[in-house]
């Protein structure tokens, strides 16, 4: 599952427009407070070189990871949060070989088997960042990212948990300042709460509902047999293998897929055109 936090408690206050703010009481995430004399990966996310980022060294590159990839202004830049093993993330550079594609992994042996399984597709337009989830200012500017995608994060099923939840509207905002206009949000997960919940986190007039389904793979889906027309960066037919173990227990898997509008469509009505 995709490792989770409290954006809710990590918003920021007012400050330069190209730079984040960093409030005297937000927790300052660092890949140096790891012990690897307790956890052997700290050290280990080292054996994948320039392939793996610390949180230290992924913070100076905000702003430059197109140029860091070797591509262009124009090319898409798409993240996965919380890759878990890997698998889909593997499958997403295979997808879209042109793009610049990032994952960013709260737990070091994930990076590591997440930029392991990364290097088997022979392609060197990703990294993988040890990071938290919470901090994506710190990490990419403003309208940096095209598409992001988010797959089983942790359910935080007890009401006292709640505030842990990755589904916060803090969080979709947080998306929502750091993608482009018409850039894309992919959730997928196992736990049927969440399905309605993602459509409350972004309900803000600025979200388009691309797609929505609360069974996959059930008799009434159409979305594997044909995915949104408009759609850039469609990837829930892309099974991970969380899904799979989690789907012969006999669970249900919901996506949901949101646009974020651009400023002059921010006044039009959220629409919600999408498969139930």
């Amino acid at each position: 599952m995709t490792a989770s936090g409290s954006p809710a408690e990590m918003q920021e206050e007012n400050g330069k427009k190209s730079a984040p703010t960093k409030p005297k009481d937000r927790f300052r995430f660092s890949s140096e407070r790891g012990r690897a004399d307790l956890n052997p990966y700290v050290d280990r996310i080292g054996e994948h070189g320039k392939l793996v980022l610390t949180a230290e060294k992924a913070e100076q590159q905000r702003g430059q990871w197109r140029s860091l990839l070797g591509r262009s202004e124009a090319c898409p830049l798409l993240l996965e949060i919380g890759p878990g093993n890997g698998f889909f993330f593997a499958e997403l550079i295979a997808r879209f070989p042109a793009a610049a594609l990032l994952a960013v992994e709260i737990r070091f042996k994930r990076v590591w088997l997440t930029a392991d399984k990364a290097k088997r597709t022979k392609l060197d337009n990703f990294r993988v960042i040890h990071h938290h989830s919470g901090y994506l200012d710190l990490l990419f500017e403003p309208g940096e990212l095209d598409a992001v995608f988010i797959n089983h994060p942790d359910p935080w099923p007890k009401e006292r948990h709640h505030k842990h939840r990755l589904l916060q509207k803090s969080f979709a905002e947080q998306l929502a300042t750091q993608l482009r206009p018409q850039g894309e949000v992919w959730i997928k997960s196992d736990f049927d709460p969440y399905g309605p919940l993602a459509r409350e986190v972004f309900s803000a007039s600025h979200w388009h509902e691309i797609a929505y389904t609360e069974d996959l793979h059930g008799a009434g889906s159409q979305l594997l047999k044909k995915a949104p027309a408009k759609s850039r960066f469609w990837c829930a037919d892309s099974e991970t293998n969380y899904e799979r173990k989690s789907r012969k227990k006999g669970a249900r898997i919901t996506v949901a897929g949101y646009r974020r509008l651009p400023p002059s469509g921010a006044d039009e009505a959220h629409q919600t055109g999408a498969e139930r």
